[in-house]
């Protein structure tokens, strides 16, 4: 069973049909990046993962997900417990305004948990996690805004860690960093893809390259290619596929 299996899926935005019969098997224990054009329907793909799109009252979604064989979108569905399993890396980080240690602890107490020594040691390892402990470690009462923007965004990583998620969604999560920042997030997504199902979404064809070990091309609310990723970037099937790699086209 894959981590993660897509059967059907529509999705519209009012009249707007966004996503149009999507299937897809996105494997475990490996990097998805979702690649194609702004507007095709990669954001909002990954946002129906975590049942993110609920909170818009004009949209509809017909088909189902699944993740370790559970559908996520029946009718007696926790939300809450699908959010719980599928943690989520947005473009700019956004630490909440509260200390280091509490941004960190948030999810599990709200969700129950951790509490006491459990959850130190649970915040500890989410920083450990995110590469983030040596420099944070010996002033988690410090505002969380103190941080520098990469500290930031490797901080709302050991948050979504720190629910113990089995999905980790990445939505252009390197997107609003510095060169550096950048790279150090690609190589911690790197170190996680054997512990997590981990999807990311991603204009930059080369961060791809580098992360990717399935692709996924989308163009105009449709998949038009999906694939291994060494397969996919030497030996493109579609001409769509080989007019966005070659930057033709997107």
């Amino acid at each position: 069973m894959p981590g993660i299996a897509i059967r059907k899926l529509n999705i519209w935005y009012g009249n707007t049909h966004a996503l149009r019969e999507i299937n897809l098997d996105l494997p475990d224990g490996q990097i998805t990046a979702i690649i194609g054009p702004s507007g095709c329907g990669k954001s909002t793909l990954l946002k129906s993962i975590n049942r993110l799109l609920d909170l818009n009252e004009h949209v509809r979604i017909t088909g189902q997900i699944l993740i370790d064989g559970a559908a996520i979108y029946g009718k007696q569905v926790d939300v809450t417990e699908v959010r719980t399993q599928v943690g989520m890396l947005a473009q700019k980080p956004f630490p909440l305004p509260m200390s280091i240690y509490d941004n960190v602890a948030y999810g599990p107490r709200i969700h129950g948990l951790a509490r006491g020594r459990q959850l130190a040691q649970l915040v500890t390892d989410s920083l450990k996690a995110a590469r983030l402990w040596d420099e944070v470690g010996h002033r988690l009462k410090e505002s969380a805004h103190k941080l520098s923007v990469g500290q930031q965004q490797r901080l709302c990583l050991a948050r979504a860690l720190a629910i113990q998620p089995a999905v980790l969604l990445c939505d252009e999560s390197t997107a609003s960093l510095d060169p550096i920042a950048a790279r150090g997030i690609e190589e911690l997504l790197s170190s996680l893809r054997q512990r997590y199902t981990l999807v990311m979404v991603t204009h930059d064809i080369e961060q791809a390259r580098r992360l990717a070990d399935y692709v996924v091309f989308m163009w105009l609310g449709e998949v038009v290619e999906h694939g291994p990723a060494a397969a996919f970037f030497q030996h493109p099937q579609h001409s769509l596929s080989q007019a966005y790699l070659a930057r033709e086209i997107g």
